[in-house]
């Protein structure tokens, strides 16, 4: 077959422009292909009315329903067409930007992703995180994600999308806290689905625009006394009056509490030594001579290995129900498990010990954690100040003056501290 050379004659502001760039010494094939490739399609669209005709008039912009699109030439010399998945033209406008530079700078355009629906990411996403400790809390977040968002494909998913998830969570009566974790959840999924290369990185950066609401500070909440504490025991029944007492005298949350095995517990030496712990790391925690007392009359088959079990000797799964009821019979209002742990720091800290041995007994990963029990603890705000205290010996009284007023001479006098 023949060929035959096609000459196309171009504008002089483009033969210049052409020159310029092979004077800095660049390779303008892509350009120069680029710009043809241009020029014929604007020759295509003139006096039509399309959707390339549209893009050419607003500069590379163009709305396809209520969203914006681009189009635009690659460092191939290819020209694209993308949607901006943005109702906002500022923001479509940094998107063209950026596909340009990345034009410019020779950049070759990303392979194309298939579409990944949203089942199909949280399916996989919980086989990957099957292993983890919460990994039934975020079985509930994705039961909720799906239920509310559907199955779209993910690179759907928008800042406003989810706000608009978060709204409708909100009407279901579901606290801040509990949204923050299943955003979290959600994002961390999509973190996963750059990495797995089911969707591009800008639509999970995207999605850093979705804020974090305000979370109400904690609650503290613990007995007062030990009045308190013996009221709630004597109603505990059965194999709950043992764990209340472990968690009173330990501050082991419940988790650990009902998982705990005889071979974590030394008796000889004293002490519970934890493997697994929310924080991750190991905690030995001293058993005094009223837990010791409790823990040697449990032991009662050594066929179990559970220090907590049911009469058939299989691990408690929870102590909700019965601890309700005791609370219940005792008189305590808005009173949960978890409170137990609290009690224990709490008068740890009002007997005087130093918050950073507390923090250690809690497993706290950082001091800050423990702070909140700081301001039970007027002693060592007391300890503080006594630094100050001079010898009782030195009166402050000389180095004390008044100072004269209107050009007076400064006349020196005893001051009373006690007035």
């Amino acid at each position: 077959m023949r060929m035959e050379r096609i000459v196309i004659q171009l504008p002089m502001a483009l033969k210049r422009k052409l020159d310029a760039l092979r004077a800095q010494g660049y390779t303008a094939a892509g350009y120069i292909r680029a710009v043809l490739e241009k020029e014929l399609n604007q020759a295509q669209v003139k006096g039509q009315k399309g959707r390339w005709a549209m893009a050419r008039s607003t500069k590379g912009l163009y709305k396809r329903g209520n969203v914006w699109w681009m189009t635009y030439c690659d460092a191939l010399g290819t020209q694209r067409f993308e949607p901006c998945r943005t109702r906002s033209k500022a923001e479509a406008e940094r998107h063209l930007i950026a596909r340009r530079k990345e034009a410019m700078e020779g950049l070759a355009p990303a392979p194309t992703i298939k579409p990944v629906a949203l089942d199909g990411l949280l399916s996989r996403y919980l086989e990957f995180v099957s292993h983890q400790r919460g990994v039934r809390t975020k079985r509930l977040h994705v039961q909720h994600l799906k239920r509310l968002l559907g199955n779209p494909p993910i690179h759907t998913l928008t800042v406003e999308v989810l706000d608009r998830y978060r709204e409708t969570r909100r009407g279901e009566g579901v606290g801040p806290a509990t949204m923050n974790r299943e955003m979290a959840t959600l994002k961390h999924a999509m973190s996963k689905a750059v990495a797995w290369k089911m969707v591009r990185k800008s639509v999970r950066e995207d999605l850093a625009g979705v804020q974090k609401h305000q979370e109400p500070a904690g609650r503290l909440r613990y007995l007062s006394g030990p009045n308190e504490a013996d009221r709630l025991i004597r109603e505990c029944r059965g194999i709950l009056q043992p764990v209340v007492v472990a968690a009173l005298h330990t501050g082991m949350r419940k988790g650990e509490i009902l998982s705990l095995t005889w071979d974590a517990v030394d008796l000889k030496h004293g002490f519970i030594r934890l493997r697994e712990t929310k924080s991750g790391e190991r905690r030995n925690l001293p058993i005094n001579d009223t837990l010791w007392s409790v823990l040697t009359g449990l032991r009662t088959r050594n066929d179990v290995p559970w220090v907590f079990h049911d009469l058939d000797g299989n691990r408690l799964k929870d102590v909700r129900h019965g601890f309700e009821w005791a609370c219940k019979r005792a008189g305590l209002v808005d009173f949960h498990f978890h409170d137990l742990r609290h009690t224990f720091a709490s008068w740890l800290v009002m007997a005087g010990v130093p918050l950073a041995t507390v923090s250690k007994f809690l497993g706290h990963k950082s001091l800050s954690m423990t702070m909140r029990y700081a301001h039970l603890s007027p002693k060592h705000m007391l300890s503080a100040v006594r630094v100050l205290d001079r010898e009782k010996s030195t009166s402050l009284d000389n180095h004390l003056t008044i100072s004269g007023f209107e050009g007076r001479n400064e006349v020196e006098a005893p001051v009373s501290l006690g007035a």
